[in-house]
């Protein structure tokens, strides 16, 4: 039985290089053909989308637009908020130092 897990483990490795040498020769067969080719069409695909999301983006009639713009705005107004938290934080800190150095004994 010691001797079939001994003889077993040895069949994952090299399964391995065996794969990854197979995926190396396909990967460069199929990038000197037809994937040039693929690869230019997904670079124009991809032009062509870039163009299409940003006029969506852009569109405040568009679901995609409006919801970019109401994220903005709650953006602002959420920094708005803690903007003033901070500041009134900042104070209430300022206040307390002054009544502690107010209240200590001079040495």
């Amino acid at each position: 039985m010691a001797d079939d897990d001994t003889d077993s483990s040895g069949g994952f490795g090299w399964g391995l290089i065996v794969g990854l040498a197979l995926g190396l020769v396909a990967g460069a067969f199929l990038a000197s053909g037809p994937g040039r080719e693929q690869v230019e069409t997904l670079r124009a695909r991809t032009i062509e989308l870039t163009g299409s999301a940003r006029k969506a983006a852009s569109d405040p009639e568009n679901p995609l637009g409006r919801a970019i713009n109401d994220g903005i705005s709650a953006a602002r107004r959420r920094r708005v908020e803690l903007e003033r938290a901070a500041r009134s934080l900042r104070q209430e800190g300022s206040e307390a130092a002054e009544t502690i150095r107010e209240g200590a004994p001079d040495a």
